[in-house]
């Protein structure tokens, strides 16, 4: 383990107290590691570049057990506010957003070993983040926790992502449309992350919204799913580099680091928007699907294949069920199967941004369609989604630390300071409809050129708008370091 000596000046409170305690600098030193696998289970499709490991993917993130008194991730931001999920000991104890370029999330411990989880809840086209390192307690334990027996991939769009999951379709006091942005995603609450909770199993997500199979929403052709499928991430515009422009989807993926036992396809919602007048083209979906499904079975040879559509419409499904036949017919493969999902209902389950669904339909998708359709494909018992507080907290009750940002000094020292935000559009549902404004302070000039695939009319990386600091669900005691880069 990578360590480095810190003076830490500062100590969190338990998660219910508020005051300040004050701790001498003798008393309190703390220790720095790198978020790599010697320290940590690394989640999903990550890039270690620039001494940081950066997370661009939905749900991607690290976990690990450690001891001492807290635990704190030193953060960095590239892009817009990014939305993270913090997990102590199996239940979730953080939900908001990081959204200044750097920041600290600390974690209070109890006595003996304790399991950490950090993900990233938003996905790669608005942001990345980087674990510059993690800080414990001088001489604390910390390591990898074991990887699950089996394993699922989920390969999507916005539905995937979680986009707007978090918000009506209307802002219910003054009856307009809500806009996106990172405060209402959340890709814990979707079909996929429930469904690996429910299995037991981890899960990789490699989603975009607006993404395709022939093209994205729109009819844009440039960041189909076939262009990126092999790289890190999907398309971003964010640079992960503190020296020069780098961009995370120019790493290829080790997939022998990640074989899934399962991988469920569910592309096609996007690529009906130029289909839907071009009719007598869907023959050009179909090939690009069979050549779609050459490319996920040449990389995941013994995985099983599930190949769905129909939460925001399956007007593209038939022409998936003929490309999968063609596709069986061809190479003799017989592990892929096709499975049609019931769309909204918006009676029973409401509407999300943009028509988006809500946590709602997808806890039906995995309970009740695509969680007993993998069960019976894969010989799996399907367990009852656990009760760790992703779906059922609420920015009233869930209690939380609070989120720092940091400040670089021309002595290369850092002070954090922590005053929280409480501002009246929190990082959960709540938030208003103004949340979508940009955060231009974040944003990159060739991410604030370009165009949302859900919404030609909106900036693909809308976040908080530029002033806001940082937000906390519920606060914690004020931590104050100092950090001297040796």
């Amino acid at each position: 383990m990578k360590l480095k000596n810190s003076i830490f000046a500062g100590l969190c409170s338990a998660a219910l107290a508020v005051s300040i305690i004050p701790v001498s600098a003798e008393e309190s030193d703390t220790a720095f590691c790198e978020a790599v696998p010697e320290n940590v289970r690394i989640l999903g499709r990550t890039v270690y570049n620039d001494d940081s490991l950066w997370l661009a993917n939905s749900v991607s993130g690290v976990e690990f057990t450690v001891t001492g008194s807290q635990v704190t991730f030193n953060l960095s931001v590239s892009g817009d506010p990014t939305r993270i999920g913090v997990y102590l000991n199996g239940q979730l104890y953080q939900r908001g957003l990081i959204s200044s370029k750097k920041g600290s999330v600390t974690v209070p411990l109890s006595d003996g070993e304790n399991t950490v989880k950090l993900i990233k809840l938003s996905e790669p086209m608005q942001s990345e983040l980087g674990i510059d390192s993690i800080e414990t307690d001088k001489g604390a334990s910390i390591k990898p926790t074991t990887a699950k027996e089996r394993k699922l991939e989920f390969i999507g769009d916005s539905i995937t992502c979680g986009y707007g999951i978090d918000l009506p379709l209307k802002d219910p006091e003054t009856g307009k449309n809500n806009t996106f942005s990172t405060v209402s995603e959340d890709a814990s609450k979707t079909y996929a992350y429930q469904l690996a909770e429910m299995f037991d199993a981890d899960a990789n997500l490699f989603a975009m919204s607006g993404c395709g199979i022939w093209c994205n929403y729109g009819g844009d052709r440039n960041h189909t799913m076939g262009k990126y499928y092999t790289k890190s991430s999907l398309n971003t515009w964010n640079s992960i580099s503190s020296s020069g422009y780098t961009l995370i989807q120019s790493f290829d993926w080790d997939f022998a680091q990640y074989q899934p036992d399962c991988i469920v396809i569910n592309l096609g919602t996007n690529d009906w928007s130029y289909f839907g007048s071009h009719t007598d083209e869907t023959g050009n979906f179909e090939e690009s699907y069979i050549d779609f499904l050459k490319t996920v079975r040449e990389n995941n040879p013994d995985a099983k294949i599930i190949c769905t559509l129909g939460m925001m419409g399956a007007d593209l499904f038939r022409y998936i069920d003929n490309a999968v036949d063609s596709y069986k017919t061809e190479t003799g493969d017989k592990e892929v199967y096709t499975l049609e999902l019931r769309e909204i209902d918006k009676t029973s389950e409401g509407l999300g941004v943009d028509y988006h669904p809500m946590a709602a339909t997808n806890t039906r998708v995995a309970a009740d369609e695509l969680g007993p359709y993998i069960a019976d494909v894969m010989g799996w018992n399907l367990s009852a989604m656990p009760d760790d507080g992703t779906l059922t907290h609420t920015p009233d009750d869930l209690v939380v630390g609070e989120y720092h940002e940091q400040v670089e000094n021309e002595d290369s020292s850092s002070e954090v300071s922590s005053e929280a935000s409480s501002a009246s559009g929190s990082s959960e549902a709540s938030s208003g409809s103004d949340s979508g404004s940009s955060n231009s302070n974040n944003s990159s000039s060739k991410t604030s050129s370009t165009t949302n695939p859900n919404n030609s009319n909106q900036n693909p990386t809308t976040g908080l708008a530029g002033g806001m600091a940082m937000i906390a669900v519920m606060g914690g005691a004020v931590i104050i370091s100092k950090r001297k880069n040796n």
